[in-house]
């Protein structure tokens, strides 16, 4: 698992693809970040948001101690 604040998409898709060391990426502005690819994002950064949060790579961290606490 990673927690980051990282503002490209392209970078979270790099990290949440990567080579299975990593299950869940945690954006701690994950709203933010959704609305601002919404708005302001080319194609290219909007493709790679959608992938990793359609695959559920990235997720919000509001959602973390809550999946620590089920595990």
């Amino acid at each position: 698992m990673t927690v980051t604040a990282e503002p490209l998409p392209s970078r979270l898709a790099s990290i949440a693809r990567g080579t299975g060391e990593v299950d869940a990426v945690y954006h701690v502005a994950y709203d933010a970040m959704s609305a601002s690819v919404a708005a302001n994002a080319n194609a290219d950064q909007a493709e790679a948001w959608r992938e990793v949060t359609g695959q559920r790579r990235v997720l919000s961290y509001e959602f973390l101690a809550v999946t620590l606490a089920a595990w």
